[in-house]
């Protein structure tokens, strides 16, 4: 069986996990958000683990949590999730948590593995114009 690995930055931490072939279908992101000072009140007031509870809610949508941290540092939660290959479904996603009005600032970023990048840096050549 053959193993991919993704590392993603996470605060000063690198977190590493293998994805088999199997797992590859859909696309990864990184989510990056810093919580309104409303949003620490609630979970100062009630101090539950977000990560299953975000998790869950990424599987009703045939997703998958693969990590759920805080930056000690910043304040800000950095999530990486494999969601279904459906680009209007994750612009829905990224647009309903910014209008649940408890993050401050939200940042979502597609991840690639590493052999996608072998395969996009293969075909830079198909899209490189002349310079003039």
């Amino acid at each position: 069986m053959v193993k991919a690995f993704i590392c993603v930055a996470v605060a000063t931490s690198l977190c590493a996990f293998a994805v088999t072939a199997e797992e590859t279908a859909g696309r990864y992101y990184l989510g990056i958000g810093e919580p309104a000072p409303e949003a620490w009140q609630i979970m100062i007031e009630n101090p539950t683990d977000r990560e299953k509870d975000m998790g869950r809610a990424i599987e009703t949508i045939g997703g998958e949590m693969i990590s759920y941290f805080w930056g000690l540092a910043d304040g800000k939660n950095y999530i990486t999730v494999r969601l279904p290959d459906d680009p209007g479904m994750v612009q829905a996603m990224y647009v309903s948590r910014l209008s649940q009005g408890v993050l401050k600032d939200y940042t979502f970023i597609e991840l690639m593995t590493s052999a996608d990048m072998v395969d996009a840096l293969k075909r830079v050549p198909d899209f490189t114009t002349p310079v003039e």
